[in-house]
């Protein structure tokens, strides 16, 4: 498999610049002697690289070599690095595959169309972990909130919360996520990261305004770890409820809501029920919809949280 390993040394020297022999070695997982013996075999073939010996050293080809990619705009450049690996393609071991053509075309770029890659992963994501999400319309705005993500934007929103509350917000269009059929905002607010469900907003503009990006703010390391503080895993929020036979048929046919295991309690009215929910708010929202029919049991997050909406509610009808 030289020929592959010449081909890929290529790539990742046209992608990424230069490189110490270790580090090619390692992400080749060959020996230095190896990545030596390669480079002199691409130069006796013509390809124009060559070595710097001393501190700031490595392998490197000369400055704008390259195979050129034409025919592609800007957006479709765009469009193709929005891309991640699908998880089926993992499944079928073809991940390798996918990510060896994505450094092919990113190599063949030309400058002109670099910034454009290098752009989409820190402001757009498709996170395809999957559950059993309804089949939501995408808000008529998702477009012109697009262009505001790429462009740095303010954006002006009327965010609905829960029992009909509304409030206008200011927010700085960081970045969008996919995930499932849900479409997620990632913005700056009062100098601090939010995330907002697309769902919540009733209106949205964009405004002329414009806010200057952290350059070390990572989209998909803020993802990760936002998805991580809220206990949302591979299926979602995890509980466990106590739902009474009555709504049990409506119940389970509810959009977001993967049932992992029931059992008929003794009493027979009720189901102790393990269950995934797309996250927190909506297993709180979901609990809350149904009144005494159905009881949290665990977390204790969970149940605290609905317990103190219910007596918020009921202070707010007793007054």
């Amino acid at each position: 498999m030289r020929a592959d390993r010449l081909l890929k040394m290529m790539l990742l020297l046209q992608t990424r610049g230069k490189h110490t022999a270790e580090a090619l070695a390692e992400m080749l997982e060959v020996s230095v002697r190896t990545i030596y013996r390669d480079v002199n075999s691409l130069s006796i073939s013509g390809i124009p690289i060559y070595t710097e010996k001393g501190p700031g050293g490595g392998i490197q080809l000369i400055e704008d070599y390259r195979t050129s990619l034409t025919g592609l705009s800007e957006e479709e450049v765009k469009a193709l690095f929005m891309l991640n690996v699908p998880g089926a393609m993992t499944s079928l071991g073809m991940a390798e595959d996918i990510q060896t053509a994505m450094l092919k075309l990113s190599a063949a770029l030309p400058k002109s169309l670099q910034h454009a890659q290098a752009g989409v992963r820190q402001r757009i994501i498709i996170d395809e972990e999957w559950w059993k999400a309804g089949h939501d319309r995408a808000p008529s705005f998702l477009k012109s909130l697009y262009q505001a993500v790429w462009q740095d934007r303010c954006v002006k929103v009327l965010v609905e919360y829960g029992f009909g509350y509304r409030t206008e917000r200011i927010l700085e269009a960081y970045g969008l996520v996919s995930r499932g059929e849900k479409w997620y905002l990632v913005s700056g607010v009062a100098n601090q990261m939010k995330v907002f469900s697309l769902q919540e907003f009733v209106s949205l503009d964009v405004l002329e305004d414009k806010f200057l990006r952290k350059k070390d703010f990572d989209l998909a390391a803020f993802w990760q770890s936002w998805l991580a503080s809220r206990g949302i895993e591979q299926h979602g929020f995890q509980c466990h409820l106590l739902v009474r036979t009555d709504v049990f048929g409506a119940f389970r046919n509810l959009a977001g809501v993967q049932i992992l295991s029931m059992e008929k309690m003794p009493d027979a009215e009720q189901y102790l029920v393990s269950l995934w929910f797309e996250n927190f708010s909506h297993a709180r929202a979901t609990v809350l919809g149904f009144g005494n029919a159905v009881e949290a049991l665990e977390p204790l997050a969970l149940r605290s949280s609905i317990a103190d909406y219910a007596r918020q509610t009921l202070k707010l009808y007793e007054e």
